[in-house]
């Protein structure tokens, strides 16, 4: 619904929802939504202008996308999460930067809806406000977005047809990818087109608030990051050459990070015998000047939880990058049943039952 109720002009503005063959009761609720929008709005033609797909099986979430851009009408695509909530200025703002002919493909902003729900949340919401406004927006004064994420995002639908096959049927190290959408097809636009960033196109989305399902999440932004970062490397030294000093920095910085806290934090107090005082003031001034951000150009309660999200990551996250060096290639999902998680669960429940039958085996044989 926040979709179609765009300020926009409606005979340029299509929906078109795919429902990727869910097993719960989506497609009953989109037809529900769907009915009710042809009925009460009928006057703005919106049985000519949304529409839904549900697939025959479930082949993933860049099958969906592709089959919506193959369906799509109009010159450019925006895709949106299905936990996403546009504000009603979200398209008319984001697609202002392709006036620009070279202009490929255009993030926006994503605020966190669920900010107060718990300090997960909370920490989630100040990361969010960093990584947008601060960051992408870093990036996009260089036309240089490395990557259109997934809940707001609008790009050329020629450059997305062009790509698709390849798109589709991307592999690393034998292995399909799956998830790292967003930031692939980022790759493939900005290989030869620039991609910015409208923070005027604002949308919000839900996260996760609870710690198990969040770091499964976590996970797999990391995979996908650092997959798609070392593809983006083979390239990115084209572009302006601060944006790629940038780049690499920020590529080589947390892969080295977790190298860097072990020094710091083991080998020079207990084998130099010297406190690790310029650490630890780094890391702080690191942590208040995320929360100061948060504070002064947000003015919310919540930066605070920007101290606590940098202690976190430190504690917690950090350890995640050497798991991801050695198993970047899977291609599970992990906080939806997959295909591959499927596949994944039924490997893990063979190899289960089959550990069982040896122990039962083994105590038979004693007995």
């Amino acid at each position: 619904m926040s979709c179609i109720n765009q300020d926009y002009p409606a005979d340029k503005l299509e929906v078109i929802i795919v429902d990727d063959c869910s097993n719960d009761r989506s497609v009953e609720k989109i037809h529900e939504i769907v009915e009710l929008l042809y009925q009460e709005a009928n006057r703005y033609k919106t049985k000519e202008r949304l529409q839904y797909v549900v697939q025959k099986e479930n082949k993933g979430k860049r099958d969906a996308l592709a089959l919506g851009a193959e369906l799509a009408q109009h010159e450019l695509l925006v895709f949106v999460d299905s936990d996403s909530f546009l504000e009603p200025f979200a398209i008319r703002n984001i697609v202002q930067p392709f006036q620009d002919p070279k202009m490929g493909g255009v993030a926006g902003r994503t605020d966190v809806a669920n900010t107060f729900t718990n300090e997960l949340t909370k920490m989630q919401a100040v990361r969010y406000y960093i990584s947008f406004r601060i960051m992408k927006a870093a990036e996009a004064y260089f036309d240089a977005v490395t990557c259109l994420s997934g809940p707001l995002s609008c790009y050329r639908k020629k450059i997305v047809l062009d790509n698709k096959d390849e798109w589709l049927n991307q592999t690393f190290f034998g292995q399909k990818a799956t998830f790292g959408d967003d930031r692939s097809m980022t790759n493939f636009v900005l290989q030869h087109h620039r991609t910015g960033y409208q923070d005027s196109a604002v949308c919000s989305t839900i996260v996760p608030n609870q710690y198990n399902v969040f770091l499964k999440q976590q996970m797999r932004w990391k995979r996908s990051w650092l997959r798609e970062s070392l593809i983006a490397g083979s390239f990115i030294w084209k572009k302006e050459p601060f944006m790629s000093v940038f780049f690499y920095m920020g590529l080589i910085v947390p892969i080295a990070a977790p190298i860097v806290v072990i020094y710091n934090l083991i080998y020079i107090p207990i084998v130099l015998r010297v406190f690790p005082t310029t650490f630890f003031v780094g890391l702080l001034m690191m942590a208040m000047l995320m929360s100061l951000m948060q504070l002064f150009m947000r003015k919310s309660t919540t930066w605070i939880f920007g101290l606590l999200f940098c202690l976190y990551y430190e504690v917690v996250l950090l350890w995640q990058m050497p798991i991801a060096w050695v198993t970047f290639w899977k291609s599970t999902w992990g906080t939806r049943m997959t295909p591959q998680d499927i596949e994944e669960q039924r490997k893990k429940d063979e190899h289960r039952e089959k550990r069982e039958a040896k122990k039962f085996t083994e105590e038979f044989s004693d007995n």
